[in-house]
């Protein structure tokens, strides 16, 4: 489809880069628009149960419960509410045109139901089932050959299992060909991983060594 973006991107993406205020990169990097399925991502949901709203609005319904947490200490409710205040930059994305909203068709529903499925996951090599994200991305991946962005391995595997050749990218490579393009330099890349890393994000391995430019 002509109208459609260059790459999917998945909730982790998506909120890492919104968390560290890097979205204009991640754009820069992917290109413009960025698609998401509308279960990541929906601004006609209204206000519906936390387990109804799409995931990135539950993440951001997460964040402002936690800064209001008297459990917490002030610096993790700081922190908190600096994330949810950079989650909802995503209402700004999706008006300006740099999101898009993907509806999934028919077939492509069926390919995520097989990933989502307890039995059907094996059919792609998976012995659990995927996150209805994830498996909505690679659904949308496979049949408008689009650029997957995920750090999902096992989503990974499922994709290869579709087709072998279909392109994606990791957070960490991500970050590494920001800097190889000269968009940021090697110790910025580190240094937003590490960020991230702060955040949650479970990969430890820096985009370079130590001590680059």
């Amino acid at each position: 489809m002509s109208s459609d973006p260059p790459a999917v991107v998945d909730t982790v993406v998506l909120r890492y880069f919104l968390c560290v205020d890097q979205l204009d990169l991640l754009l820069e990097l992917l290109g413009r628009p960025l698609g998401v399925p509308r279960i990541i991502y929906d601004p006609d949901e209204g206000d519906p149960p936390d387990l109804a709203t799409c995931e990135i609005v539950r993440s951001i319904r997460y964040q402002r419960q936690a800064a209001t947490d008297p459990a917490r200490d002030a610096t993790a409710r700081a922190t908190a509410e600096s994330n949810a205040a950079a989650l909802e930059r995503v209402h700004d994305a999706h008006n300006h045109g740099d999101l898009v909203v993907l509806d999934l068709d028919p077939e492509e529903r069926r390919v995520m139901s097989g990933l989502t499925s307890p039995s059907g996951c094996a059919g792609f090599g998976l012995v659990l089932p995927l996150d209805p994200g994830e498996a909505a991305c690679i659904a949308v991946a496979v049949a408008r050959r689009l650029c997957l962005a995920t750090d999902d391995s096992d989503a990974l595997k499922a994709l290869g299992s579709i087709d072998k050749s279909a392109p994606y990218e990791r957070i960490r490579r991500l970050l590494a060909r920001a800097a190889e393009e000269q968009l940021i330099t090697n110790d910025e890349a580190n240094g937003l991983h590490r960020r991230m890393t702060d955040l949650g994000f479970r990969d430890h391995q820096l985009p370079f060594p130590e001590g680059g430019r």
